[in-house]
């Protein structure tokens, strides 16, 4: 299969008819590689078209799924990796804590119970607020992650 995921992402880029097309020219090339490929698959019990499932591998899973290098799969995904904003510990233990007597009431909801959090502990957010700010994180950003880190820390509570 090594030489079906060479083939594939040389022509990765190409239209359906250019692929098949120099597919068909592969397999003249290739025919003994083929051969014992199909040999193989035969042993294994294979009742399928073999060439076309190895076809379809080329096509559609290799092509896509196997970059040849690092550097290819940044590219291809050409993605910048998020920055982890980092919460203090005590923020943390106060949400733990309070997470832990409200997980003890019948008429429990996070949503309901993230608010009162932060009803609840005003100068301690707003400390967290203030340091995050110095970090030049933006506002909409710190709302965001101080909510998911409330409920965060809530599905972690509830698994243990």
């Amino acid at each position: 299969m090594l030489c079906i995921a060479q083939f594939a992402k040389i022509h990765q880029l190409d239209d359906r008819h250019t692929y098949k097309d120099a597919w068909t020219v592969w397999l003249t090339a290739n025919q003994d590689q083929v051969e014992r490929e199909v040999q193989r698959l035969q042993q294994l019990d294979y009742q399928g078209d073999i060439l076309d499932k190895m076809f379809k591998a080329g096509r559609y899973y290799f092509r896509e799924k196997l970059p040849t290098n690092k550097k290819e799969e940044k590219d291809k995904n050409n993605k910048k990796q998020r920055d982890y904003i980092v919460m203090e510990p005590e923020l943390i233990q106060a949400m733990d804590l309070h997470l832990r007597m409200k997980m003890k009431t019948t008429d429990f909801k996070p949503a309901l119970a993230y608010e009162q959090f932060c009803n609840d502990h005003l100068p301690l957010l707003r400390k967290e607020i203030g340091r995050l700010v110095q970090q030049q994180i933006p506002g909409e950003k710190i709302a965001g992650k101080l909510k998911k880190t409330y409920k965060n820390r809530y599905f972690n509570l509830q698994k243990h």
